[in-house]
């Protein structure tokens, strides 16, 4: 024996997880930073933004009829953009 005492295994992973790097968000209530761990490649953490988000399209439970999703939209603005273009085209 190394007359040292055992370090528990909790104890390792918890070093582990306070090594991980810090959540830059800035707090509600004072003016420090979060100090949550960071999601992987993100410098927020899992409250502030770290992850996803919800699904995009039908796939999100709020989706009720694609009126305003990106692809609708991104057609109205292409069919406006033809429109101006046919207006100029003719003069008025």
């Amino acid at each position: 024996m190394s007359g040292q005492p055992d370090v528990p295994l909790w104890r390792r992973g918890l070093d582990a997880a306070m090594a991980a790097p810090r959540c830059r968000a800035k707090r509600k209530h004072g003016r420090g930073p979060c100090r949550g761990p960071a999601v992987k490649g993100r410098p927020t953490c899992r409250m502030h933004g770290g992850t996803g988000g919800a699904p995009k399209g039908e796939r999100n439970g709020r989706w009720r009829h694609g009126r305003y999703s990106g692809d609708t939209i991104e057609a109205r603005r292409e069919a406006r953009a033809i429109i101006r273009a046919i207006r100029e085209m003719v003069g008025s």
